[in-house]
């Protein structure tokens, strides 16, 4: 009885402080193109001309929540932008297909809305990481940095796919084989018992892939500080479907053919670095939210030394 009285009263605090699931911060809708949108922003007294605001780009079909441990630790030095792209979460569907400029676009009008001014810092996570490469793209006189944790790889080009399957050892007839038709048909099957946040999504990604993702790198990284963050632990659920090659074997030869692309796209920077955590899974915000966090606090260290150097010459 005493507890279901404590849960009670904590109740009720939070509905008259108006908390939000965070605890701090301020959780809140936007409408964009007569849709709501859902997003919080937290450090809001840090928000200061020249000081950059850090952005935050889920995974695919994936919710603001799962920065929390981050956001909580970053607002207390900077302001934080987070939010739910359409059909997420408590965002509405605004009916557009998920393309990086219509994406993109509504980020950055929400930001300015919200009287959130460049620079920014933003942080993508997985199918976030193809958003905020496009942003670069699209606006790169407002990036401070990225930092892309563990993200779909937007540096695959025709026949890069084919490479971890024959480095394997399989031919290529054996690979043809796998991605005919029938799998093709099976993955068209999927949609119709995914939800239609995830499916849009889906059908994004692949038709960036066909496209060689030339929306994300239509021009050069900017020359910011930019951080690969890359989880090297298997996943410990992973898909049960029997394969002709050992699947732990392929991860490995994956993830070692994404790091050398990735690490080419660095080298040019005078400010690129690179963390491979070798025991973390993809959603690395729960296995490993530190190695994030201090990403961000680097970033932004090298940030500032570069501003203090310009206005050296200047």
């Amino acid at each position: 009885m005493r507890n279901e009285m404590k849960q009670i009263t904590i109740l009720a605090i939070v509905m008259i402080l108006g908390l939000n699931s965070f605890g701090f911060g301020q959780e809140e809708f936007v409408d964009v193109n007569g849709k709501k949108v859902e997003i919080f922003i937290a450090g809001l007294v840090n928000n200061k001309k020249d000081k950059p605001v850090i952005v935050f780009e889920n995974g695919m079909a994936t919710k603001l929540d799962k920065w929390k441990t981050i956001i909580e630790e970053v607002s207390k030095t900077s302001t934080v932008f987070s939010y739910n792209r359409p059909r997420i979460g408590k965002s509405e569907n605004d009916s557009l297909p998920p393309t990086t400029k219509h994406i993109v676009d509504n980020l950055r009008k929400m930001l300015l809305e919200k009287g959130l001014k460049p620079p920014y810092l933003l942080v993508g996570h997985s199918f976030g990481g193809a958003y905020i490469r496009s942003y670069a793209s699209y606006y790169p006189d407002e990036i401070a940095g990225l930092i892309f944790v563990d993200p779909v790889d937007f540096t695959k080009k025709k026949g890069d796919g084919d490479l971890p399957y024959l480095e394997i050892g399989l031919t290529q007839h054996q690979i043809d084989s796998m991605f005919a038709k029938p799998y093709k048909d099976f993955v068209e099957n999927l949609y119709a018992d995914m939800p239609n946040f995830y499916v849009e999504e889906v059908k994004m990604l692949r038709q960036l892939t066909k496209t060689e993702f030339k929306e994300c790198d239509s021009i050069p990284l900017p020359d910011v500080p930019v951080h690969f963050i890359q989880a090297g632990g298997y996943p410990k659920n992973p898909e049960k479907r029997e394969t002709i090659y050992d699947k732990v074997k392929l991860f490995r030869i994956d993830n070692n053919l994404k790091m050398k692309r990735w690490l080419a796209l660095l080298n040019p920077l005078q400010y690129g670095k690179y963390f491979y955590c070798s025991n973390s899974g993809h959603y690395m915000q729960e296995d490993e939210p530190e190695i994030i966090i201090s990403s961000i606090k680097l970033a932004l260290f090298d940030y500032d030394r570069i501003q203090k150097r310009k206005t050296i010459k200047e």
